[in-house]
């Protein structure tokens, strides 16, 4: 009997073998299928929301992640969508939970860094694995972690007066101060921070800089006064390009939507005035709500269900026209 068991034994040991190498193969076979589907369900989700069907794409985001939630590809797709929507905290949490479950570091940094910056989270921001910032712009977070933005508002809504624009350089042009100067600066619904130029790059009145790049000097706006509202410590980048293209450039400031949206700013062409707010539009306020994305390509929102950037020339005739509000927090854009 032991001699007839030691000659089975290996033809027992081979099948068990056989039985584990074709389990593994099953679950790598499973796993693999599962991973095509998610990458699937992302990019259907990715195609969803350039063809405009935003809650469609929203729908799939929510499912990948769903489906797999220690995935880091799915994770990073919703953070990247609810950031662009306005939730920006929530989208940092997804994004860094991406970067724990073995996200690409280098990728999640790019998108983590203007996320941070509009949240204010410069701690945050000057920790940031492989950070995607040059020495200039890391030395001017680590200084605005000791000196964070500050904002004085005086009332609960503020109203000064701009000249709007319909040829698509930008929304508008609004007088600022900067120091001891007022200026015009450009609205610009693509841009971010506060772009100064020329004369008022070699000024340099009012500002703090912390060195220069490959695409300028990184700096901060000591106190950017737009009527009786005061943004201490606003990022600003000074233009060293002196080319026959940046002299010709018509406004020598330039500050982004992204500097007033905390603000839940409302545009009236017709009366020519910005209205600022301490707390957000309401709810019930009337009007058709156009899906909005505030990401690296500047604003977009949804026009007759295709998406327009905020410099093309149907959204220039539309805002420069319109009265609208740019509601960031809730992600849409509100025409009235």
């Amino acid at each position: 009997m032991r001699d007839l068991a030691q000659r089975l034994l290996p033809r027992r040991t081979e099948g068990l073998v056989l039985v584990a190498m074709l389990a593994v193969l099953l679950a790598c076979a499973t796993s693999s299928r599962a991973t095509a589907q998610l990458g699937g369900g992302i990019a259907e989700a990715d195609s969803m929301l350039a063809a405009g069907r935003v809650g469609a794409a929203e729908s799939l985001y929510y499912s990948a992640s769903s489906a797999r939630p220690r995935d880091a590809v799915a994770r990073a797709a919703l953070g990247r969508y609810l950031a662009a929507r306005g939730a920006l905290r929530i989208g940092a949490v997804l994004l860094e939970e991406a970067r724990l479950f073995g996200g690409d570091t280098t990728r999640i940094a790019r998108s983590l860094a203007p996320i941070y910056g509009s949240l204010g989270d410069y701690r945050a921001l000057a920790s940031l694995p492989a950070t995607p910032l040059s020495p200039a712009e890391q030395k001017r977070v680590r200084w605005l972690v000791s000196h964070p933005p500050v904002l004085e508002f005086p009332d609960s809504v503020v109203t000064l007066g701009y000249k709007p624009l319909v040829d698509g350089s930008g929304v508008g042009v609004v007088s600022l101060g900067i120091g001891e100067h007022r200026v015009d600066a450009l609205i610009d619904p693509r841009g971010s921070g506060v772009l100064l130029r020329g004369r008022a790059a070699r000024s340099r009145d009012g500002l703090r800089v912390f060195g220069e790049d490959s695409s300028g000097v990184a700096a901060v706006v000591s106190e950017l006064h737009l009527g009786d509202v005061t943004l201490s410590n606003v990022t600003a980048r000074l233009a060293t390009d002196t080319s026959r293209r940046a002299k010709r450039e018509r406004q020598s400031v330039v500050i982004g939507l992204d500097v007033l949206r905390r603000l839940t700013p409302t545009f009236d062409p017709v009366a020519q005035t910005i209205t600022l707010r301490r707390g957000q539009i309401s709810a019930m306020t009337v009007g058709t709500r156009c899906p909005m994305l505030i990401d690296e390509q500047g604003l977009r929102f949804i026009v007759e269900g295709h998406w327009e950037t905020g410099a093309s020339a149907a959204a220039a005739k539309l805002l420069g026209t319109q009265r609208w509000t740019s509601d960031a927090k809730h992600g849409v854009l509100l025409l009235q």
